[in-house]
Order: structure tokens, then C-alpha cells, then sequence
């Protein structure tokens, strides 16, 4: 009970945070940036004591939110099919572009493992890096960049890599920090 109401606590706090900092017009992308900083410098030790809970709480939400976020749909058909054609358009060259980066990444950062051999060419070390762009990593962030922190979540998750849950929820919620500001800066330099 401890950790689930101090869990609350903290959100409020950052809530509340983000409405004083920012006003009604900038409270969530400030409330995003407190999160950010929060959950960047906060000590593990402290955050150890609140994991369980928060997976659970945020596990909670997270279906929540899977289970609201269609519902507006029927209210934007009629926008959706008259521009059908040029969303197909750019969305094929946007998923086309994301597929070749990821590709690239793949072949450039996993280079064909490599003996080093000592003078006598024995065999010393077998160096292998694709263990830094392993194909996990790569569709957790592939859906942190597409779809948010929510849909990488959900598929570290449903896959068991539990390493990649947190990591995943960071940088897609970095996507969207950076992504509201630069749109906030964007909307700010054309009106």
C-alpha cells in the first residue's frame, strides 16, 4: 500500500508540477519533461522499493489506455477517407525510410565476428558485435519510434524481455518530449 500511494504521490506531484510550470496550454509536455528528468537522475535504490507496484500501476493504465485510444475513430472516418490516398502515400515512404534505417543500423553496427590471434595465430579472442544491435533492441525501438513508449512496452513484455520494458518506455516518451517541443517550437515561429 506504501508504495502504490507514494507511486500516485509522484504523479500527482509532477501533475501538479506541470500545470504551475507550464499553464493549462503547456502542463503535459512540462509534466513529460519533469517525468523525464525524474526518472533520469532518481536513485535506483529509491526506485527499486517502487517497481512492482509501478509495473502494476502502469501495466493497469497501459490497458486503459489500449482500450480508449480507438474510440474517437468513427468521429475522424469521413477526414480519413477523403484523404485516404495521401496518407497511404506518406505513410509508405515514412515505414519505408524507418525499415531501410533499421537495416542499415543492422548491417553497419553488426559487423562479421572476428578472430584476434596472437603471434603464433592461435586463436586469443572472437570479437562479435551484435549484441549491441541485436534484432530485440531493434523492433523495441522500432515500435518506441512508430507506435510509443506504450506499444514498445507492450511488446518487450509480451515477448519476456523484461530488460527492454524500462528502456523502451524512456526513449519513446523521449520521442514524444522532444517531438511536442520541437511542434510547440514549429507552431510558435509559424503563427
Amino acid at each position: 500500500v506504501e508504495s502504490v500511494s507514494t507511486t500516485f504521490s509522484i504523479a500527482a506531484l509532477v501533475t501538479w508540477l506541470g500545470e504551475r510550470i507550464g499553464g493549462t496550454k503547456a502542463a503535459l509536455p512540462v509534466s513529460t519533461l519533469l517525468t523525464l528528468l525524474l526518472t533520469t537522475v532518481t536513485p535506483p535504490s529509491f526506485t527499486a522499493k517502487l517497481r512492482k507496484s509501478a509495473n502494476l500501476l502502469g501495466t493497469s493504465f497501459l490497458y486503459l489506455f489500449f482500450a480508449t485510444a480507438g474510440a474517437p475513430g468513427l468521429a475522424i472516418a469521413d477526414t480519413v477517407k477523403s484523404s485516404f490516398v495521401g496518407l497511404v502515400v506518406y505513410l509508405t515512404i515514412m515505414y519505408s525510410v524507418h525499415g531501410a534505417t533499421l537495416f542499415g543500423a543492422r548491417k553497419l553496427f553488426s559487423p562479421k565476428p572476428r578472430t584476434i590471434a596472437d603471434k603464433d595465430n592461435t586463436k586469443v579472442e572472437t570479437v562479435n558485435y551484435s549484441s549491441v544491435v541485436a534484432p530485440q533492441r531493434l523492433l523495441v525501438a522500432s515500435s518506441a519510434a512508430i507506435g510509443g513508449p506504450a506499444t514498445a512496452a507492450a511488446l518487450a513484455q509480451a515477448n519476456g524481455w523484461d530488460s527492454l520494458i524500462a528502456p523502451s518506455l524512456l526513449v519513446g516518451n523521449l520521442g514524444y518530449a522532444v517531438a511536442t517541443f520541437v511542434a510547440l517550437l514549429q507552431h510558435w515561429i509559424l503563427t
